[in-house]
């Protein structure tokens, strides 16, 4: 009998735990399925803090689609870029004229891509009233944030100082 108590025991804590990582995934899942992609999280974040009204929300969405449709094809170009900048190291000896030329280009798609940011978010500020501009202001830097490059964020290394 104590066999089969043992048994039955096991099998109900098996039962129990099976149910309860079905259901954190399930909520994991839905969880994720709300927040969406970077780029939808990141655009009700700018629509919540700036308070946008209807109007100003078709216009940013049109602003954004254009910014997006920018950038996508210049990170393809840069894509593209890399993958015949570093296809020149399938040879013994590579070109230092088309690696230098290349790493250029790169360069440009990099910084075509930062403009395109500033300019998209210029622009999404001339949409705004000045209490919005306010806000914009208060937190353009926490946009940025979530917008920029990954790196080691608060508390990693210093900037290095440009001179001008």
């Amino acid at each position: 009998m104590n066999k089969l108590r043992f048994l039955t025991a096991a099998v109900m804590l098996l039962l129990l735990l099976n149910t309860g990582t079905l259901l954190y995934l399930f909520l994991a899942r839905n969880k994720n399925e709300r927040t969406g992609p970077p780029g939808r999280a990141a655009s009700g974040f700018i629509i919540e803090q700036l308070h946008l009204d209807a109007r100003q929300q078709q216009q940013f969405a049109e602003l954004r689609d254009q910014h997006r449709a920018i950038i996508r094809r210049v990170q393809e170009e840069d894509r593209r870029l890399h993958d015949v900048y570093f296809g020149l190291l399938k040879t013994d000896n590579p070109d230092k004229a088309k690696t230098d030329s290349l790493s250029s280009l790169i360069a440009a798609q990099r910084s075509l891509i930062e403009t395109t940011n500033f300019e998209h978010f210029q622009q999404l500020r001339k949409l705004c009233r000045d209490d919005q501009k306010k806000r914009f202001d208060a937190t353009i830097d926490e946009i940025a944030r979530r917008i920029g490059p990954r790196g080691p964020g608060p508390g990693g290394p210093p900037p290095e100082k440009i001179d001008n």
